[in-house]
């Protein structure tokens, strides 16, 4: 069943124009370290301050209350205290305003008296139509439109996995992790108490949304599981979902109650509710990032039988062991394959499968000629690629060589840029996933290309090894939802 339009998100995740009500010149209050995430994000609507006193707030016209604003906002986001939250809510209302983010904690999670709080806001928006996200949470992001109304600012890229999380730390404290790690957002929203828009609102949500190609879900618990069923339901028949269920535990459980009154219940239970929707669930968080990614970039797999293409051994055997351990399997070569990889690759190499060069200075071979031979295999589904560089060997090199010999660092860094653009629209062009792994980071110029380009980079074999299965799973899900 679609979502209600009257009902529709796009002006929480969409708005032309936000107000914070909270937000000041002090910068150690979090409404003006959120204003200025949203003014400095790249958002180009009005974004206005709403200040009982001050008529200047981070160069903006600040309004006293909502209800002096010339026109209503499509969203405001609300960082007062607590004893002031309806009050503003009702401000909102009267001046037309559907649509808010409530920041403030202090309800069903501190006990009665915020329960008994919790459940007149919920009241009093039910008979005003409001929808808003909140409260105890730390907001919304779109990073295709430059809105973040969290506490952390976003500096990376557009991307296409989108996050809904129980903890507002899981879509702003790791940006700056993500950002290493190449990783790129859609959008994200940290529910909080999720007293009207919750974890189904979101995945409703993100089913429709073209920017939203994967989504990651942080769980310590649901309320209401048939109508989380279905809306998982609806968008795992579109698009992969990844999620993460912390209250299997007594501590996970106790801990969510006190951090969002989440209701939590056996891991059991969310095995079969998860599995019932087509959700693939992962470890932990790093997992959860690192699938997600790769389910948002990277086309989903046929079959579990995969090639590994490396210049080291012991990265080859890493792999080949992870493949294995992942339910993947790592096929041998056709006998003709072999023999025509075996003209390319140093005699000391293995074209089996690990295809291994053991050394070679051609990122030619590594990077498009060889890749292509195995992606145009039909018994090969996927392809993991391992040890991929350029300028952090160069310039490594170029240092201990001073003096010695010239290595022109920025020339060979451009020669082997030169390889991404093939091997990106390989991917495209065979419809098969490249999962990749190296020691290096988006300080060289190859892994910042490729992570770009919308292939996922990790640090370890391992981990890329880790996030083909994750496609190969989300795969079986979608095939058996058929």
């Amino acid at each position: 069943m679609s979502p209600d339009p009257a009902r529709s998100l796009a002006p929480i995740f969409q708005p032309r124009s936000v107000a914070f009500v909270g937000a000041s010149n002090n910068f150690t209050t979090m409404g003006t370290v959120q204003m200025v995430n949203t003014l400095r994000g790249g958002f180009q609507g009005p974004v206005i301050p709403v200040h009982p006193s001050e008529p200047v707030v981070l160069g903006q016209k600040a309004y006293k209350r909502l209800t002096d604003l010339p026109e209503p906002v499509d969203l405001a986001v609300l960082i007062v205290p607590t004893a002031v939250v309806l009050d503003v809510v009702r401000d909102a209302i009267q001046r037309g305003i559907r649509h808010l983010v409530i920041t403030t904690a202090g309800f069903r999670e501190v006990g009665p008296e915020g329960a008994a709080r919790e459940a007149e806001l919920r009241e009093l928006a039910a008979g005003a139509g409001l929808r808003f996200v909140g409260p105890n949470c730390i907001g919304v992001m779109n990073t295709h439109l430059g809105l973040n109304t969290t506490f952390f600012p976003y500096r990376h890229a557009p991307g296409g996995l989108s996050l809904a999380s129980q903890s507002g730390t899981y879509i702003t404290q790791t940006l700056e992790l993500l950002a290493r790690w190449g990783i790129s957002l859609a959008k994200a929203a940290s529910v909080g108490n999720a007293v009207d828009i919750d974890l189904a609102d979101c995945l409703d949500y993100f089913a429709d949304d073209p920017d939203t190609r994967a989504v990651g879900l942080y769980v310590e618990g649901i309320r209401d599981g048939r109508r989380f069923l279905a809306a998982a339901r609806r968008c795992t028949a579109r698009k992969p979902v990844v999620a993460v269920y912390v209250g299997g535990s007594e501590g996970g459980a106790r801990s969510g109650h006190s951090h969002t009154g989440a209701l939590a219940g056996p891991d059991a239970l969310y095995d079969g509710v998860f599995r019932q929707a087509g959700i693939l669930r992962a470890p932990d968080m790093a997992s959860l990032y690192q699938w997600g990614w790769a389910l948002a970039s990277q086309p989903l797999p046929r079959g579990p039988r995969v090639a590994v293409l490396t210049h080291s051994g012991g990265p080859a055997t890493s792999m080949a062991d992870a493949v294995y351990r992942w339910g993947l399997e790592l096929p041998l070569l056709p006998e003709a394959l072999q023999a025509d990889i075996k003209k390319r690759i140093p005699s000391t190499g293995s074209a089996l499968n690990p295809v291994d060069l053991t050394f070679s200075m051609n990122p030619k071979l590594l990077g498009v000629k060889l890749p292509h031979m195995l992606l145009s295999e039909p018994g090969i589904d996927g392809l993991l690629i391992h040890g991929i560089q350029g300028s952090s060997f160069f310039g490594a090199m170029a240092e201990m060589a001073r003096g010695l010999v010239n290595i022109e660092v920025e020339q060979l860094a451009e020669f082997t840029e030169a390889f991404v653009p093939p091997l990106v629209e390989m991917n495209r062009e065979l419809g098969k996933p490249i999962v990749m792994s190296g020691f290096f980071g988006r300080d060289d110029n190859m892994v910042k290309r490729l992570q770009d380009g919308g292939i996922p980079y990790y640090d370890s074999p391992e981990r890329a090894v880790s996030a083909m299965a994750a496609l190969y799973r989300a795969g079986r899900l979608q095939a058996r939802r058929g």
